[in-house]
């Protein structure tokens, strides 16, 4: 009977992603089609009984567009500072405070000149009875990525498969490099202001620091003169469907001072814009103490990995209670054997915007060790077809262990009281 019922749900999530995929086929972040994906999982949410809701939010549409934009401003920078150093040392500060707000999710500077478009999170929830003692929320997107020549699997090679030693892993880490480089090429600038013509011999060592930028700048111009979205099969409609897995499994577990949210998130792959907008919604009424984030991204095509260290620029660690936790679960059966720290030299998950929110959070994605990815990554052959469902069960079967262990390991605050007392006192706070 459990063989059965296990089956029919991977039936049903397999149907579910193929039907995504056929009507829905160009989920370009703020698109119509992302737009209709979101709409699926409203219906999907409300027919598991949650309490679901659409909250829209504005971001732009383009990861790609936004690096050409920032890193192309700071090549024509360096290009001009012989002539105008004052004017170099501007761009060149702007250039990398901006990436640098952007991406610890400080703020939007340069960003916004792309034009910010209209996108959704859809909210699926089971509330506690009261005030919760935890709150856990999955995370999973439904927009799909762009594809161009950095995603050729002999780049993805070179730049992910290996950790280098330092400080070689500071040249994989293309665009944090980049953004440091910008403030060094500013100090440059301010030295031609006051030196003049002395600075000349300093030229070539310039057009080192500016060649992180400016490979930044083509591959990312590259990939938006191409203007293609790839399937997304992989990534990531196997995390958003997980999401009514886990809803659909952990509903009648769940004890009654625990609050689960399952949220299919907008614009990731423009940069985290969807997870980014829940927080700022809601993080003045989640505390960081007992609210847990879990981003489902990518849960096939390799082996189930949680990414320990997330973050473009400045990289932010899984805090220790939790790659505990992530550890405890993972070694309580074997075939979760694989579920080890990896650290992504590039991209991320919907986590790190948590992460830079001050938030405890992890993300759970599938490596194939010899690419550093998972296969297909970014790439038109990212296919319902080609999914491995075994390992998509695997890592659903995980990520449920992972919240009931952290429901097990719930610690009350000074600020939990017990459930009686919560609703004797509610109507007089009304």
């Amino acid at each position: 009977m459990a063989t059965a019922r296990a089956a029919d749900e991977r039936g049903q999530l397999l149907a579910l992603i193929e039907r995504i995929v056929d009507e829905c086929p160009r989920r370009q972040p703020t698109s119509e089609d992302e737009r209709r994906a979101s709409q699926i999982f409203v219906h999907e949410f409300e027919r598991l009984g949650l309490q679901t809701e659409v909250e829209e939010f504005r971001f732009n549409d383009n990861l790609y567009a936004n690096v050409a934009l920032h890193f192309g401003l700071a090549s024509a920078a360096t290009a001009v500072s012989p002539l105008l150093p004052a004017v170099a040392c501007a761009l060149h500060t702007l250039a990398g405070a901006s990436y640098y707000a952007d991406s610890t999710r400080r703020g939007y500077l340069l960003r916004r000149l792309l034009g910010f478009k209209r996108s959704q999170n859809v909210l699926g929830r089971l509330p506690a009875d009261g005030e919760p003692a935890l709150r856990v929320i999955a995370l999973g997107h439904v927009d799909a990525a762009f594809t161009g020549l950095i995603f050729d699997e002999r780049f993805v090679r070179l730049f992910s498969a290996t950790s280098a030693p330092p400080p070689l892993d500071r040249v994989q880490r293309g665009l944090a490099l980049a953004t440091y480089c910008q403030f060094a090429l500013a100090g440059f600038d301010l030295a031609r202001t006051v030196l003049g013509p002395l600075t000349w011999p300093l030229r070539p060592i310039e057009h080192l620091l500016n060649v992180p930028g400016t490979l930044s700048a083509l591959f990312a111009l590259e990939t938006v003169l191409r203007d293609r979205i790839v399937p997304g099969a992989n990534d990531n409609l196997t995390g958003a469907v997980a999401l009514c897995a886990l809803a659909r499994r952990l509903a009648p577990l769940k004890p009654d001072d625990v609050e689960l949210l399952f949220v299919a998130t907008g614009c990731e792959e423009a940069s985290l814009g969807g997870a980014d907008a829940l927080i700022r919604r809601h993080g003045e009424e989640w505390p960081r103490d007992r609210t847990v984030f879990i981003a489902l991204d990518s849960l096939t095509n390799g082996e189930l990995r949680y990414l320990d260290r997330e973050g473009e620029v400045r990289r932010t660690p899984v805090v220790p209670w939790l790659a505990e936790i992530l550890a405890r679960t993972a070694a309580a059966e074997p075939r979760f054997a694989s579920v080890t720290p990896f650290e992504p030299p590039v991209g991320g998950s919907d986590a790190a915007a948590c992460m830079a929110h001050g938030y405890p959070a992890v993300g759970l994605t599938c490596i194939d060790p010899e690419l550093g990815s998972p296969r297909h990554y970014h790439q038109l052959s990212d296919t319902p077809a080609n999914l491995d469902l075994d390992q998509l069960m695997v890592s659903i079967d995980y990520a449920e262990l992972l919240v009931r262990e952290l429901i097990r390991s719930r610690r009350p605050s000074r600020r939990q009281r017990p459930a009686t007392r919560r609703r004797a006192k509610r109507p007089a706070a009304n």
